[in-house]
């Protein structure tokens, strides 16, 4: 069973949105190919696909590359964030060949996001990925991290970027996370104005032996690090990013 949330909203802007549901047939996915322009203007290709999150609620995507190797990447909960924030990422990932994304519109009850993580993998698993990462900034990690330590998770691998442990329903502890036992990479800029550095170390703390700590040298938040920092702070953070999921990608599957 899953871990039932409160439904508490704490109205802070780094994790408070105002994302819409999407509906639709999740039982097929489009067959149309939608090219859209990426942050620095280079062409991108997706499929836009429909999968059901494991509270019910169909959600839609996009679904970029092809592999047996699968990441979600969840996005930001401002006003605003959406999964444009991940594409330029997804487009980078899938250039390296062999591996699928699968990024999501978020909805406006944060604190079931995770639903939508759970829901994405099974998606990914079931289209015949043997490895899937689940991944997100602010609250896309508090989902990502939620929904790998429930007890039927199939998640291979977290990346949490920008996430804290105590918001918007989400109320993280080390026993939740002691009995993780996938890799996990827990990023933040040091600056992060709402404490995402701080609780970066405290959840690498909690997982010694685990996760591996990334803090870079940033005030912005999140996915806010690969456009708006210096751009070498940003492509500190992207190739970090990059390699963290290339190295959980070619170990054996196994889930958290």
């Amino acid at each position: 069973m899953y871990r039932l949330l409160a439904a508490l909203l704490v109205t802070v802007a780094a994790c408070s949105g105002d994302d819409s549901s999407s509906s639709g047939d999740a039982s097929t996915r489009s067959t149309a190919t939608t090219t859209a322009p990426s942050e620095e203007g280079s062409a991108g290709s997706y499929v836009e696909v429909e999968f059901v999150a494991a509270d019910g609620e169909e959600r839609s995507g996009r679904l970029f590359g092809a592999g047996d190797v699968a990441v979600v990447l969840s996005h930001m909960g401002r006003p605003g964030d959406g999964q444009d924030d991940w594409q330029k990422f997804a487009e980078d990932l899938v250039s390296k060949g062999g591996l699928q994304v699968l990024t999501y519109e978020g909805r406006r009850t944060l604190s079931e996001t995770w639903n939508d993580v759970v829901g994405a993998v099974e998606y990914l698993r079931d289209d015949g990925a043997d490895v899937v990462i689940a991944g997100g900034a602010s609250i896309g990690a508090m989902a990502s991290l939620e929904a790998a330590i429930n007890p039927d998770s199939q998640i291979s691998a977290v990346l949490w970027l920008a996430g804290v442990l105590h918001n918007s329903g989400y109320d993280f502890t080390a026993a939740d996370v002691s009995g993780l036992a996938c890799p996990m990479l827990v990023a933040s800029g040091d600056q992060d104005g709402y404490g995402a550095a701080n609780d970066a170390r405290q959840l690498s703390d909690w997982t010694p032996g685990v996760s591996q700590l990334l803090i870079v040298e940033a005030s912005q938040h999140g996915t806010d690090v690969l456009t708006e920092a210096d751009p070498n702070v940003a492509d500190q953070l992207r190739d970090a990013m990059i390699g963290f999921i290339e190295t959980a990608a070619n170990q054996p599957p196994a889930t958290c």
